[in-house]
């Protein structure tokens, strides 16, 4: 039995969606710096990104949870730029967690296996 936490395939899914949406969020925040209050448009994304992130995050020790937002209250930059810090932060320690499922966690991994498939006695 491997001590390494499990993920489903829901679950990498639904990580790859919110990925994509902070990502967005992040380029919003450091690229184009909106001055102002957020539009409604960009408060809905946010809502969205954070639901995705409750609901995969819920299980997981030690992961933040998220609010929602009132999507008809404007939102200043400095609320953003926290909130997207929070979302980025959480998502660094998922993939933190689950590193030995991505590509480079499991050719690290099978680096260290023998050809036989065992743990090589040499790693």
């Amino acid at each position: 039995m491997s001590s390494k936490p499990r993920l489903s395939p829901r679950a990498i899914v639904a990580y790859n969606r919110l990925s994509r949406e902070v990502a967005a969020l992040n380029y919003l925040v450091r690229i184009a710096k909106p001055s102002g209050t957020l539009g409604e448009t960009g408060r809905t994304c946010l809502d969205r990104a954070l639901r995705i992130a409750n609901r995969l995050y819920r299980r997981e020790p030690g992961l933040p949870s998220f609010g929602r937002i009132d999507t008809r209250e404007p939102l200043t930059a400095a609320d953003l730029a926290l909130m997207v810090a929070r979302l980025s932060a959480a998502g660094i320690a998922f993939e933190e967690r689950y590193a030995h499922l991505t590509a480079a966690g499991q050719s690290a991994h099978t680096a260290r296996l023998a050809a036989d498939g065992l743990p090589s006695p040499h790693a």
